[in-house]
């Protein structure tokens, strides 16, 4: 699978830019705040229907304009698809093939991306919601399913934390427990299953990383379980907090609280990690949920690899280029400096020069 065309108009601080990318190695390079990662955002928009950097519609029309477009013609399994974003205010559409689209459902899965970027670095040492949604987008990814789960979960807390606030009695707040408890297992039960999967590709990727001198883990902090034991051990948390919750008017315990667990060492990565052991963690996830998804899909998801060579040192660069040499996807990654990236061992490589929002089509020397 690979993006054939890119066609950004009015976006951010891109007037009309369109590109033909190389199956390979997409190579985006240019002094910062040129549109570097305007370009990568796009890209990531088409294949989430949201961006990675949480902006709303509205912003990503460029400055004075009412409208903004972004059109990417993706080729998978030989079939080529058309899909379109069109923002307009605070209002966004999607169009597949020319043919509006109704359910969000529809879009997402067709498009996959992986998304490395500086601001995942740190949320080994950030708040626990950061890594909540590091995990929710990698299962998200492998199963599309799951994002109407969670959002059947949201829906039932949003409904239950108003009830509690309003002070409503026992009584009325039971049929929510029994929702929030059904749809809240599920959630635990999927990413508990994703792990199980990941962790031991995360674990020999950190090994490859360091040598072999540092051991990684990642953890979940409800223990692992059938679906039903998954219901009464988190009925046994409602049973638990249900004086305090009452106190405080909302839900202290559920999936919507749990903290993944990032370890090295056997020493948690938030309070003990040092930076290279943080850069070193992030690069083994990404790497081992790149396998993961491969595996799951059957095709290879497209990478967006943000000013990565800032954020890692040599040795890293080394062994993440070398697992890109090993595969066949197609890669879009941003620097600053054009040589930094160029004969890196790769048999395609496209080069694109991004200027005030502009791109030039450059040989990679």
């Amino acid at each position: 699978m690979y993006l054939r065309r890119l066609v950004l108009h009015n976006f951010r601080n891109l007037e009309h830019a369109e590109m033909l990318p190389d199956r390979r190695f997409n190579v985006l390079w240019g002094a910062n705040a040129q549109g570097k990662t305007n370009i990568l955002e796009g890209i990531y928009l088409l294949g989430h229907l949201k961006s990675f950097r949480g902006a709303p519609g509205s912003e990503m029309i460029r400055r004075q304009m009412t409208a903004g477009r972004l059109l990417g013609e993706v080729m998978r399994g030989g079939v080529l698809t058309t899909i379109e974003l069109t923002f307009q205010g605070q209002q966004k559409s999607a169009r597949i093939n020319g043919k509006p689209v109704a359910k969000s459902s529809e879009f997402l899965g067709l498009f996959p991306t992986i998304l490395f970027s500086p601001e995942e670095v740190g949320l080994a040492r950030g708040y626990p919601a950061g890594r909540r949604a590091l995990l929710d987008r990698a299962v998200f990814q492998a199963d599309p399913p799951f994002l109407d789960r969670a959002r059947a979960y949201q829906r039932c807390l949003q409904q239950r934390n108003q009830l509690l606030k309003e002070g409503c009695d026992a009584t009325q707040l039971s049929p929510w427990n029994e929702n929030l408890i059904l749809t809240g297992a599920r959630l635990r039960l999927d990413r508990i299953g994703y792990l199980q999967r990941l962790v031991p590709q995360l674990q020999d990727i950190y090994r490859q990383i360091t040598a072999g001198r540092e051991e990684a883990d990642l953890e979940y902090p409800t223990r692992a379980g059938t679906e039903e034991e998954l219901r009464e051990g988190f009925r046994r948390e409602l049973e638990q907090a249900a004086a305090q919750e009452r106190r405080l008017g909302r839900t202290l315990v559920g999936p919507h609280r749990d903290d993944p667990y990032f370890t090295v060492g056997g020493h948690s990565l938030r309070q003990y990690g040092s930076q290279g052991q943080q850069r070193s963690f992030m690069l083994a996830f990404k790497t081992a949920q790149i396998i993961d998804l491969e595996a799951t899909i059957g095709h290879q998801p497209v990478l967006l690899l943000d000013d990565m060579t800032g954020e890692l040192d040599r040795q890293r660069q080394e062994f993440f280029f070398q697992f890109l040499r090993s595969r066949q996807g197609q890669v879009f990654v941003t620097a600053t400096e054009l040589q930094a990236l160029c004969n890196k061992g790769f048999d395609d490589v496209r080069s694109f020069r991004v200027s005030e929002g502009s791109l030039q089509d450059v040989a990679c020397q």
